[in-house]
C-alpha cells in the first residue's frame, strides 16, 4: 500500500531532482574551466553543444583539447542560452569573462533551472 503511494509521487518529482543536480554539476563544471584558466594561464572555455544536447570543457592553447565532455541526461535539455556569443563562456586570466550571460536548463516536467555568469567571472545557480 505504501508503495502505491509513494510511486507516483517519485516518478513525478525525479525529474525535478535529476534537473537539479545537472545543473549544480553544471555550474561546478563552469567554474572549474574558470580555475583551470587561472591556474594553467591557459584560456578555458566551456562550449555548450544544443543540438547535441551536451557541453564541453577544452582548452585553448596551441592545439585544442578537450578535458571534460558530459552528455545531459535525456530529460534535461538546454531551454536558452543568451547573452554568450557562440554558445561559449571564455576565461581570461584573471577569471573574468568577456561576456555576461544566461543559461537555463529543463526538464520534461517543464520545470527550469537559470544559472547566471557575470562580467566578472561569478558564476550563481538560482534557487
Amino acid at each position: 500500500m505504501l508503495s502505491a503511494i509513494t510511486l507516483p509521487y517519485l516518478r513525478k518529482y525525479q525529474p525535478n531532482l535529476k534537473l537539479s543536480a545537472t545543473a549544480r554539476d553544471l555550474t561546478s563544471d563552469i567554474r572549474y574551466a574558470q580555475q583551470l584558466t587561472i591556474t594553467e594561464q591557459k584560456v578555458h572555455l566551456v562550449a555548450f553543444y544544443l543540438e547535441l544536447n551536451k557541453y564541453e570543457i577544452l582548452k585553448i592553447d596551441a592545439a585544442t583539447s578537450t578535458i571534460k565532455s558530459v552528455n545531459l541526461d535525456s530529460e534535461i535539455h538546454f531551454q536558452s542560452i543568451s547573452g554568450l556569443p557562440s554558445n561559449q563562456i571564455v576565461f581570461n586570466y584573471y577569471g573574468g569573462v568577456s561576456n555576461s550571460g544566461q543559461i537555463i536548463l529543463n526538464n520534461i516536467n517543464n520545470a527550469a533551472k537559470t544559472i547566471n555568469i557575470k562580467p566578472s567571472g561569478y558564476v550563481q545557480l538560482e534557487q
